[in-house]
């Protein structure tokens, strides 16, 4: 790609496309990443007073934010003024959440993790280019550059009917996981080969499944990628571990969600999710609920900077954190660090007691040896106290290592559930490839403290 001289910037081709939205936040990043907290303490406050400046023509915080009371009170007191929000207030009275119904609102339809759809606005012309320059800074942790050959498999099926669709605006190299099977695996590593990516990139679980198949084929890749890109999805240790192994690359992962508020991701140096103060306002709100390890569970509430358009402000992500014992990393990016991040609906589990359980810590955060024989799991729950593991064995997957993963899930879970196990022939993902770790029918809401 050529290059182009951009505000003293050098910048290719590629990068002088997504526009000024993409460039101001590619600098923001660059002069604030590595500053003391205090600094960064104060640049976030500056983005969120803007953001409420922007929400004082929004309708649904009108009320709130041009009362004479709450405008005389600094941007943190109004801040804190403001209610909490969910997903069931900003659909039933999605209009007042709207500065504007012009073209630049572009409407986005996600399934979420209930698989009820849930429609928004963003700004067409900035958040997503605001986000590539958080997404590209995030992968430049590990050598990415913007142009770079990846490979990507997620749910996407290729244009055409082709097996494999490039898009050479971003030299990404797209695979549909819908035909990823022992009898064409063969056929992705070929791909693969042929391509050469420096770097992989898909959801968690289909990074697992084309490991387990290419570690049970004997297969490798003729040339070793330089990591491996997961997100979208919780990234277990077993699939890591797993992934790691048979690429022989370093994986990668990073916590966000499609309504763009809150964005965090690993580093050089360590697997602890770094939370972009310049991405949102995060509040980690007490929850009263403990994880395995008898650490707090936080509940995510976020304020998101980069969409103008329909600002959600102080936002229930339904998602749930645990926080790092370590407070600085060697890295120097003086970020909020996360060691966990929850899903509610996905990830929690009710024992026979009424308690909530986080499944990924007592089960799926565990090493066990044998998740290498099996392709796929996930857990069913519909009364409290009982689950049943569904599970899609390997051909590898004997007796013998299935009497050994119950003895050690069922030490875990210390009879404070009924277990049964089912084995099946394929695992079920959501319409865009998305696996479910739970396919939970209580309402979790009911029992959080």
């Amino acid at each position: 790609m050529a290059a182009l001289k951009v505000g003293g910037v050098v910048a290719n081709l590629r990068e002088w496309a997504l526009g000024r939205p993409y460039f101001s936040k590619k600098k923001l990043l660059k002069e604030t990443e590595f500053l003391p907290e205090k600094q960064l303490e104060m640049i976030r406050a500056t983005l969120l007073e803007e953001t409420l400046k922007k929400a004082k023509t929004v309708p649904f915080y009108a009320e709130y934010l041009n009362s004479s009371a709450v405008a005389r009170k600094e941007p943190l007191k109004q801040f804190e003024n403001l209610p909490i929000i969910d997903k069931g207030i900003v659909r039933r009275q999605l209009k007042n959440f709207c500065r504007t119904s012009g073209w630049s609102a572009l409407k986005v339809t996600t399934g979420g993790s209930t698989g009820q759809p849930f429609g928004f606005y963003m700004d067409r012309f900035k958040t997503r280019q605001m986000e590539k320059a958080f997404i590209f800074d995030q992968w430049s942790r590990v050598g990415y550059q913007l142009g770079d050959p990846v490979f990507n498999l997620r749910g996407r099926a290729a244009k055409s009917d082709k097996f494999i669709h490039h898009d050479r605006f971003f030299n990404i190299h797209f695979a549909s996981s819908y035909n990823l099977k022992m009898s064409t695996v063969e056929r992705y590593v070929k791909a693969v080969d042929q391509i050469r990516p420096r770097y992989l990139h898909g959801y968690p679980s289909t990074m697992y499944q084309l490991a387990s198949l290419m570690d049970q084929a004997g297969l490798r890749f003729k040339e070793v990628p330089f990591a491996v890109f997961c997100g979208s999805e919780k990234l277990f240790p077993y699939q890591r571990d797993l992934i790691e192994r048979v690429f022989s690359s370093r994986v990668y992962s990073w916590y966000g969600h499609s309504e763009c508020l809150v964005l965090g991701g690993e580093c050089e140096h360590s697997r602890a999710l770094h939370f972009y103060p310049q991405y949102g306002y995060v509040e980690m709100l007490p929850t009263g609920t403990k994880n395995a390890s008898g650490k707090d569970i936080f509940e995510i509430v976020a304020t998101g900077f980069n969409n103008h358009v329909m600002p959600l402000i102080r936002y229930r992500t339904g998602d749930y954190a645990v926080l790092s014992d370590q407070k600085e990393c060697r890295c120097g990016r003086n970020y909020l660090l996360v060691d966990e991040v929850i899903g509610r609906e996905q990830e929690f589990v009710v024992d026979d007691q009424g308690e909530l359980m986080s499944v990924t810590g007592l089960i799926f955060g565990q090493h066990f040896a044998v998740y290498s024989g099996i392709d796929g799991l996930y857990l069913q729950q519909q009364v409290q106290g009982e689950l049943v593991i569904v599970m899609k064995k390997s051909a590898s997957f004997n007796d013998e290592d299935f009497m050994a993963m119950k003895s050690q899930i069922n030490n875990q879970l210390v009879d404070r559930f009924n277990v049964a196990y089912v084995f099946a022939d394929e695992i079920p993902r959501s319409n865009i490839g998305k696996a479910r770790l739970v396919q939970q029918q209580l309402d979790i809401n009911q029992y959080l403290k």
